[in-house]
């Protein structure tokens, strides 16, 4: 079981954070998704918590997750901060990016296109410094370890990982030698975006953090659960896929489509796996849903 505290450990945790002269008592890192979404109703909801949601802009926020952003806070009467980044600049490195992974196509080197949304842990402590907020609190999915874009890089997987990925100095040096090495033999990767993405990765992966959970340490996350819930918000679902994960991520259906392509599965399979090894689900239902999950999302990746 994943769940590493019980609703008693929660009070007692959640209680070092709340302030009966301060508003609010914690940060939500918000990103239109649906765990991010129905981790805000969870600590609103169940742990009556009086939260602040964040949400970083780099420019692949989808309008879909604007619009179901919107819908959750203006129903939960929630403040919500954006911070954006300069955007024309995070999707010209995108580009170079991806124009260089043309040049020499490896699977390693997709997570390159998404590295510059790790920024996301680097302006929550910029949030915290603003705000006096101490708390940060993610809707982090225990299913979503995808194990294999680093193995492409030649990375063994690591089944002890307390977050859904990889942190501490040593891996991250390990992680960024094999990305190097491809780099060299790919000169193209040595642009603009090169720093901007080693600093993003320094704020998720290496630096020390302090009040950083997920709402999930704390709750069962239950698929069926969660869609109903978000039902509840009207909230929005894409028109290109039946599944409601990963539509509030811009790159996703174009990243998931190259390992597809190139190596017959994607995230949709792993996660399914994921669930499969916790019991959530049969592996004959898996297996029909990603038939659908895995067919191409030609509106998504028309909006890429």
């Amino acid at each position: 079981n994943y769940v590493k505290y019980n609703d008693t450990d929660a009070i007692n945790i959640f209680n070092q954070y709340k302030n009966t002269n301060r508003q609010h008592d914690c940060i939500i890192p918000l990103s239109g998704g649906r765990d991010s979404c129905f981790a805000l109703h969870i600590a609103k909801k169940k742990f009556n918590l009086n939260p602040i949601a964040y949400t970083y802009d780099w420019g692949l926020v989808t309008d879909l997750a604007r619009r179901n952003i919107s819908r959750m806070c203006s129903i939960l009467n929630v403040e919500h901060i954006i911070f954006a980044d300069d955007i024309a600049k995070k999707r010209n490195y995108i580009k170079k990016n991806v124009l260089a992974w043309l040049k020499k196509p490896h699977l390693g080197m997709v997570n390159l296109f998404t590295a510059g949304d790790k920024h996301f842990f680097r302006h929550v402590q910029t949030v915290k410094k603003r705000t006096g907020l101490k708390l940060d609190l993610w809707g982090i999915n225990p299913y979503e370890v995808t194990h294999f874009k680093s193995g492409f890089l030649g990375v063994k997987p690591d089944f002890e990982l307390k977050n859904i990925y990889a942190s501490g100095l040593v891996k991250q040096i390990n992680y960024q030698y094999k990305r190097f090495n491809q780099m060299i033999l790919n000169p193209s990767y040595f642009n603009m975006s090169f720093f901007d993405n080693i600093y993003g990765e320094f704020y998720r992966s290496i630096k020390k953090k302090s009040n950083h959970f997920s709402i999930f340490d704390f709750y069962e996350w239950n698929e069926k659960e969660v869609d109903k819930i978000l039902e509840f918000y009207d909230w929005e679902k894409s028109l290109d896929t039946k599944s409601t994960w990963r539509i509030g991520d811009g790159a996703a259906a174009f990243y998931n489509y190259i390992y597809y392509t190139m190596a017959g599965f994607s995230e949709n399979d792993t996660f399914r796996s994921n669930q499969i090894r916790e019991g959530q689900i049969s592996r004959k239902d898996a297996l029909s849903l990603i038939i659908s999950e895995n067919k191409p999302r030609y509106k998504s990746l028309k909006w890429f």
